[in-house]
């Protein structure tokens, strides 16, 4: 998940934009902020919405350092672009079952005055749930089934979708998201991954996600090793949660967006 404050504009030539110079990390860390942001809330541009299916990424995130992460596609990282900002976001995520499931209790599901359905909103998050979260959550588990392949026989398993999110895995949760290219990893092009503070039971590549972004971090560094990149990481986790715990923060968690279903 890794991070310089630079321009995300595209280009109108066929040549692709090549990397910046990101800045090397200090040694040492210790003096940064443990909350950024107004603690009245968000303010402008925030909040962003972004919405696409997972996608394959590089895989280095659980496998290279432990952190699971989830791609967006490209075309849905529009409002993004229009920042010129790369590195380090937070707010709040939500992976949707897939296919897309009726709501719980339809009585108490958001009416959104439009002909977008929302799912209901059980267990919404508050302050105190949020910083009862682990700062570091567990590497998914092995592949489940690739979407596109039929899935075989078994409770919650559905032919050519994977498997179907349990209710706790499609909840709403706070994430952090690193945009950028990746100085450590030198990357080619432009990325955005998410990690959301949740142990998912599977993989859910091929499923939509949606995002809410409501506060900027940092920017994004190149680092001397892989354990100071994770510890970076780390702590921007930590940050993340204590921001988000706040009310003016923690009251998005039910954001209709997060809960609209994509037709």
């Amino acid at each position: 998940m890794p991070e310089d404050n630079q321009d995300m504009a595209s280009t109108s030539t066929s040549t692709p934009p090549s990397a910046p110079q990101a800045e090397m990390a200090p040694m040492s860390r210790s003096n940064r902020p443990t909350i950024v942001g107004p603690d009245i809330g968000p303010e402008a541009p925030y909040p962003l919405r972004l919405e696409g299916t997972v996608t394959k990424g590089f895989g280095r995130g659980a496998r290279f350092l432990g952190i699971p992460t989830a791609n967006l596609p490209d075309s849905s990282l529009g409002p993004l672009n229009d920042l010129h900002l790369t590195g380090i976001y937070y707010g709040f995520a939500r992976v949707h079952p897939s296919p897309p499931t009726t709501a719980s209790n339809p009585a108490s599901a958001i009416q959104s005055g439009t002909s977008t359905p929302l799912l209901s909103l059980s267990n919404p998050l508050d302050g105190a749930s949020i910083s009862a979260i682990p700062a570091e959550t567990a590497p998914y588990p092995p592949d489940s089934v690739v979407p596109g392949e039929e899935a075989g026989e078994g409770d919650g398993e559905i032919g050519k979708k994977g498997k179907r999110l349990n209710q706790e895995d499609s909840r709403v949760w706070p994430m952090v998201m690193s945009v950028g290219w990746n100085p450590y990893f030198k990357n080619e092009k432009i990325t955005a991954e998410v990690h959301i503070m949740h142990p998912f039971q599977h993989d859910f590549y091929g499923h939509h996600m949606s995002v809410l972004v409501l506060g900027y971090i940092r920017p994004e560094l190149n680092y001397v090793s892989r354990e100071a990149l994770i510890d970076d990481i780390n702590f921007d986790v930590k940050v993340a949660l204590n921001c988000l715990a706040r009310e003016g923060y923690a009251t998005f968690s039910t954001d209709p967006f997060l809960f609209r279903r994509k037709l």
